[in-house]
């Protein structure tokens, strides 16, 4: 069975090896080799010794205008914890290498597990209780106090950087019209790529009607019955729109620049419909794909308010309908090709004059069920809905081949780049910045991940605990060390009163319904 949350594997080679590696050398190796095949021979003796004078340095080495480090984002939607790198039985070699490069944040977590009010959360730094951003719907503009906020990219804009993006960074990307769509933000932006995202092939998929063809009309919910599917598509990788962001993104990389930039790349896949390329399913013989552990009455001790939600429905008609394993083929499919077009990024960056002084952030905005707990895609408080890959490679503060298992939250990103690249602090941001970390990967935190699901639903995420507190008052708490999968409730259980206590004063305060 697949493991879904498990211990960062380590690369196959030395820590010593990947101390003397130079980074660019290192990105650039073949993107489809393995990372055993992949890694060139240490520097000399005179690279490591000012590889490791360049790891002792501050971000004030930043601190000109002039010397201030460039971004690059990368941000893949709906993708979860089944990277290689973290254990799981995807092929994602290139997010691999990244992750080998840097410091690979293992226990790291989503604000909100949905699409919008997580983006919302990372970019402005701020939780879904102060912006208003609890869910998929709506603008965070439009709520109270939204057109005043200043998001990650605009507070680098104050400080003379150009903001790129293209694809998926807020809850929609640009689009192809003259205007650009409002839930890409636009202010945000000097430039936004002018199109779409992900795969074709929709079609293929639907009846006349616009259903997906494979439940036969058993799903009711409009979302469910139209947008959930998978499969493989007769076209190119180079055709999509993804492969077209990243493209657009490496063409960015290519050219020369005399300003500091943020260029951020969304990929849409491997969220909702999973559709890829023909050759990335041909690496998936449905025959080895591995279906997650969904043991009989393992919501038994669950609380009643999300025992059930809509895609309880979706996995049942999949066990229906023979459709389950295909799935989860499709999603595995979905990651590589999502895998191949950071590749294309990462190869650039490699080439580019500008990579020994880019900083590189990688993550995705939530995690994603697979059948397990009776669940698809998001929504819940559970570990696998919650817990998403995170990558960062800062140029002389971060050491090749460094994993990190304390629990942070994209909340703190944005002061981690403000600390990294020197500008302004900002005294309403509400996460802490991960440079502590980022040069001693295993530094105590005693600051939990505050995950939350709609109004007064949360879950307080701590070194190896998951606490979970409904808005009903139901109480949910696991040990990842013996439970991984998150299967026994241990609420109610003396030994473990102590860490409820000191858990449940993470919660945030209540707000009106």
């Amino acid at each position: 069975m697949a493991v879904l949350c498990k211990e960062a594997k380590r690369p196959k080679f030395s820590c010593s090896q990947l101390f003397h590696l130079p980074i660019s050398r290192y990105l650039a190796s073949s993107l489809t080799a393995s990372l055993d095949s992949a890694m060139p021979q240490p520097a000399s003796r005179r690279q490591f010794l000012k590889t490791l004078a360049a790891a002792t340095l501050v971000p004030a080495a930043f601190a000109a205008p002039e010397t201030r480090p460039n971004i690059l984002m990368i941000a893949v939607d709906d993708m979860n914890n089944w990277i290689g790198a973290l254990g799981g039985q995807a092929r994602t070699p290139n997010i691999d290498r990244l992750a080998a490069a840097g410091v690979l944040f293992t226990n790291a977590y989503c604000v909100v597990p949905a699409c919008n009010p997580s983006r919302v959360a990372l970019m402005t730094g701020q939780r879904p209780e102060t912006t208003g951003q609890f869910g998929n719907n709506g603008n965070f503009r439009d709520r109270p106090g939204g057109k005043e906020r200043v998001t990650l990219p605009q507070h680098c804009r104050a400080h003379d950087y150009e903001a790129v993006a293209a694809g998926k960074l807020y809850h929609n990307p640009r689009g192809g019209r003259k205007q650009a769509n409002p839930l890409s933000d636009p202010a945000s932006w000097n430039t936004q790529r002018r199109g779409g995202i992900g795969t074709p092939g929709v079609k293929l998929y639907r009846t006349p009607e616009g259903l997906a063809k494979w439940h036969h009309g058993d799903l009711k919910m409009k979302y469910a019955a139209d947008s959930l599917f998978w499969g493989p598509i007769p076209h190119q990788t180079e055709e999509t729109q993804d492969w077209q962001n990243a493209a657009y993104c490496a063409d960015y990389l290519a050219k020369p620049h005399d300003k500091p930039f943020l260029l951020a790349c969304g990929i849409f896949r491997p969220h909702s419909p999973q559709l890829a390329p023909q050759k990335y399913f041909d690496m998936y013989p449905l025959a080895d794909v591995k279906l997650p552990e969904a043991p009989a009455g393992d919501l038994q001790d669950v609380g009643p308010l999300f025992r059930r939600n809509w895609s309880s429905a979706v996995v049942e008609a999949m066990r229906k309908h023979g459709e389950w394993r295909k799935a989860v083929q499709g999603y595995l499919a979905c990651m590589t090709f999502a895998d191949d077009c950071v590749g294309h990024v990462m190869q650039a960056l490699a080439r580019s004059p500008q990579r020994d002084r880019t900083i590189v952030v990688f993550w995705t905005d939530h995690g994603w069920h697979l059948g397990d707990k009776e669940k698809w895609e998001k929504f819940t408080l559970w570990h696998q809905a919650t817990n998403a890959p995170l990558v960062i490679q800062a140029p002389g503060i971060t050491k090749p081949g460094q994993v990190c298992h304390r629990a942070v939250s994209f909340l703190d990103l944005y002061p981690t780049l403000v600390e990294l690249c020197n500008l302004r602090p900002r005294q309403d941001l509400e996460g802490e910045s991960l440079l502590p970390l980022l040069r001693k990967p295993d530094t105590p935190r005693e600051r939990p991940a505050v995950v939350t699901m709609d109004k007064n639903n949360h879950a307080v995420a701590w070194e190896h605990w998951n606490y979970i507190h409904y808005r009903d008052g139901f109480e949910e708490l696991y040990d990842h060390r013996s439970d991984p999968h998150e299967f026994t409730n241990l609420i109610g259980k003396p030994e473990v009163a102590t860490i409820v206590a000191r858990l449940r004063q993470s919660l945030p305060e209540r707000v009106a319904q």
